[in-house]
């Protein structure tokens, strides 16, 4: 019975029982099964196929190559030739010009490089 059925003498409902059942007894656990692990069979692993690179038998430069200032130039010209041109005939002097440097500079360096050529 329910307290409030109690309190209020009530009698009893259907879904209220006069006889306290108690609960069947619980089954005891089945014993765990014994579970082996499995272990795959070691195998080799598979060989990698041969590849063969066509770059491997290519020739490899081991240093720069300057193209050579195949043309003439005169000392008057340099004044309207651009920077890359005159890094470029530098380079065929064998001095490094810094393109940073205005054009009028690059002139002066490969003048003076000249001059002191001539003497």
């Amino acid at each position: 019975m329910s307290k409030f059925s109690d309190f209020a003498h009530l009698g009893t409902t259907t879904h209220e029982s006069v006889a306290e059942t108690t609960a069947p007894p619980v089954p005891t656990a089945p014993p765990e099964p014994v579970v082996e692990e499995y272990v795959p069979p070691v195998e080799a692993p598979p060989t990698p196929p041969v590849y063969e690179n066509p770059l491997d038998d290519m020739p490899v430069s081991t240093a720069p190559e300057v193209p050579a200032v195949t043309e003439a130039f005169s000392v008057d010209d340099l004044q309207w030739m651009s920077k890359i041109k005159l890094e470029e005939i530098g380079r065929s002097l064998g001095i490094e010009l810094d393109r940073r440097l205005s054009q009028p500079k690059l002139v002066r360096q490969i003048k003076e490089v000249i001059e002191q050529q001539q003497d």
